[in-house]
């Protein structure tokens, strides 16, 4: 049976089941597909957890003008550092009970655990991504609601080596049920790959423009 989850993804937004990973550089459409999925609503709500600071209800009308999408549906909480990002994180259980939630997003849930020296304590960091992604899943499993996490691929560029790091990689993959990587092709094509299923799109100021997919 092929799975057609990636493609209804980013063509209709539709969220499924489970915790889904998506993972790519600056401007690869991470935050448009989020806006995007408010076209799966259906007269239910969404919780956003905005860790990029960077909402923008413009954008989001923008996105779904043909789509029966109400502001008052969806629920953004802004998350200013690293602090406010557990504490706020670790109580979505306090948001859920009298809430019809079609889906949980949190954009840019390492932006706030990305290394700025080779000071920081990356095992410390490793054991608080885990300790959100171990919730997350409990919280998707619980309650049977999907949620969708963007994350940036990489952390810092070493000095000698160049080496490009993603921030608690593995343990974000452990508690994911699938992971999109998205990559660029060229200035205006990009790349969605989910194991064998690939979709090739555009970003625009609609939204994801589905140019070719693999199935």
């Amino acid at each position: 049976m092929i799975n057609l989850a990636l493609l209804d993804l980013l063509k209709n937004g539709t969220v499924p089941q489970g915790i889904t990973h998506i993972v790519g550089p600056p401007n690869s459409g991470k935050t448009t597909l989020i806006y995007q999925t408010c076209r799966s609503l259906n007269g239910r709500k969404a919780l956003f957890f905005d860790c990029e600071i960077n909402f923008s209800a413009q954008r989001l009308k923008e996105i779904n003008l043909n789509y029966e999408v109400e502001l008052n549906d969806i629920t953004v909480i802004s998350i200013f550092d690293k602090n406010q990002q557990i504490k706020t994180l670790m109580k979505i259980h306090n948001f859920i009970p009298n809430t019809n939630y079609a889906f949980i997003a949190v954009n840019g849930i390492t932006d706030h655990f990305r290394f700025r020296s080779s000071q920081i304590n990356e095992m410390s960091l490793h054991r608080l991504l885990t300790l959100q992604m171990a919730y997350l899943n409990m919280i998707s499993k619980e309650y049977q609601i999907p949620i969708l996490i963007t994350n940036q691929v990489t952390a810092f560029r070493e000095k000698e080596k160049k080496i490009i790091r993603p921030v608690a990689n593995s343990a974000i993959m452990n508690y994911s049920d699938r992971e999109i990587r998205l990559r660029n092709i060229n200035k205006k094509l990009w790349k969605a790959k989910q194991e064998r299923e690939e979709v090739l799109y555009k970003v625009t100021n609609e939204g994801i423009e589905i140019i070719e997919s693999s199935f």
